[in-house]
């Protein structure tokens, strides 16, 4: 594997993630009134909610519940076989394999559109910025450390070990955050907080193991690293990235739709 030295993670992160460290923290936790809990719509005002299964998207469009999602994909092994080598794992190879080096890679954009060409690296999303922020994100692709690959199996273990240990009702500290792309009556909730959490979660639904209690998902809106609750597919004109002049509605939209496919 190509090393990235921007993505290494640092020996006490390994350390602390190798000692499950969470777990004291499950044992004493104040959980949220899970059934009380509606599930999303737009008339739904509470900041828990409860979102189907199947429309948890990440940062760069992955989806989760489909056949080759890579966290997925390695929550499998890893309930398959707990001693799973890290060089073995799906997602070493899937680093090893997706290396983009531009967002037209990342989410397969025409050649004509203006995002084709930015780097793949970089933190944008139009809906919430009004240029590109040249501030670095690593993103869940490749080249990266095999540190991590290594983090990322631990704490894929740990929430495995968890899960079968305590469930997964979340309290107000542990739960999935985020925020929903709206599509006409079709929507997507865009994770920034507990893509490990929802991979294992959706591995086990696929497995069969306890599908019943993970039909929908219980999440609430992200507050620390963005204000936005609900993007939607109409109000594109007002998008800052588009409202700035920086992109047409059409170059935005091609990257909004990426997450519906």
């Amino acid at each position: 594997m190509n090393n990235n030295i921007l993505d290494k993670k640092p020996k006490d992160q390994l350390i602390k993630h190798k000692n499950n460290f969470y777990r004291s923290k499950l044992i004493n936790r104040n959980i949220i009134d899970y059934e009380s809990c509606e599930p999303f719509t737009l008339k739904n005002k509470d900041l828990y909610f409860k979102v189907n299964i199947k429309k948890f998207t990440g940062f760069e469009g992955n989806k989760y519940y489909t056949k080759n999602n890579p966290l997925v994909n390695t929550a499998i092994q890893l309930i398959n076989n707990k001693d799973l080598n890290d060089n073995d794992s799906y997602l070493f190879n899937y680093f090893n394999i997706f290396q983009p080096k531009t967002y037209g890679e990342v989410y397969y954009l025409n050649k004509d559109n203006k995002l084709h060409e930015l780097e793949s690296t970089n933190h944008f999303h139009p809906w919430i910025h009004k240029l590109p922020t040249n501030t670095f994100r690593a993103g869940l692709f490749g080249p990266k450390d095999i540190t991590n690959v290594e983090i990322r199996l631990i704490r894929l273990k740990n929430i495995i070990n968890n899960i079968n240990e305590f469930g997964y009702i979340p309290s107000k500290d542990d739960i999935i955050e985020g925020y929903i792309l709206l599509k006409k009556d079709d929507y997507r909730f865009l994770i920034t907080g507990g893509h490990h959490r929802i991979a294992v979660i959706i591995a086990m639904h696929m497995m069969n193991i306890n599908k019943d209690k993970y039909e929908e998902i219980i999440v609430k809106y992200e507050k620390k690293r963005t204000n936005v609750k609900i993007v939607k597919e109409e109000d594109v004109n007002n998008w800052p990235g588009v409202k700035s002049g920086y992109l047409s509605s059409n170059d935005a939209l091609e990257m909004f739709n990426h997450y519906f496919l």
